[in-house]
């Protein structure tokens, strides 16, 4: 199993390339290509969030417990400053001092979050949310993008550390990174397509103007240009 730090940099490199394009062809501003990036990056440690004793654990929580708290502020704006404190540090320690342990608590390694139904869950999750903090349907669907890339890459990472190819072995550990879902677990995996009938539901309304959407980007990218052009006059 790759470790902390193989994760983040796998999942850093996986990312850059989907925010540099969306920069490129102007479909995102430079500060969303920059956010992007980050929840790209950052989902690389999304399937680890069952792992009691992770790295991944700490700062995913960390930093859910900032971005629930600054949404909560945006949304609902106060009228002090000393509020704003108030709120944001009870939401923050309520997130990891009361939602981390349930969560750790009912969550087993290599279980239900290590699988592509727990990475469409996450990924249709950030659209939702994006959506829901009032965020353009382009840079949502790009969000979800970046989630299940990212997720997807661990995955695969965790898959390949189970091959042993100096003795040309499979560790014990193959086929548990990577799978479509867990039958171990019926319950959790039952509550996972929930959630993902829900998030269906909840975008089913954007349908029509989610296929305009993927037109824009298929025009901007064909009109993409890769190559500079004294390098491509060069060449002629």
């Amino acid at each position: 199993m790759a470790n902390f730090s193989t994760h983040l940099k796998a999942s850093t490199l996986t990312s850059a390339p989907l925010s540099s394009i969306a920069l490129a062809t102007h479909i995102l501003t430079l500060p969303e290509s920059l956010l992007l990036f980050s929840i790209g990056a950052l989902s690389g440690l999304l399937p680890d969030l069952d792992s009691d004793n992770s790295t991944s654990i700490q700062w995913l929580f960390s930093i859910l417990g900032f971005f629930l708290s600054a949404s909560v502020i945006f949304l609902y704006p106060l009228s002090s400053l000393m509020e704003m404190w108030v709120v944001g540090i009870v939401i923050y320690v309520i997130t990891m001092y009361a939602i981390k342990p349930i969560f750790e608590k009912i969550t087993v390694h290599r279980g239900t979050l290590h699988s592509i139904l727990a990475v469409i869950m996450f990924a249709l999750a950030g659209i939702t949310l994006s959506l829901v903090m009032q965020q353009s349907l382009s840079l949502s669907l790009l969000i979800g993008l970046a989630i299940l890339i990212g997720a997807l890459t661990h995955l695969v990472l965790d898959e390949c550390y189970s091959v042993d190819l100096a003795n040309n072995t499979l560790k014990s550990s193959f086929g548990t990174a990577m799978k479509f879902l867990d039958r171990r677990y019926p319950l959790t995996t039952l509550i996972q397509v929930l959630f993902i009938g829900a998030g269906l539901f909840y975008l089913y309304p954007y349908s029509d103007e989610m296929r305009s959407v993927l037109v824009i980007w298929q025009i901007q990218l064909e009109n993409l240009t890769i190559i500079p052009s004294f390098i491509s006059q060069w060449w002629r």
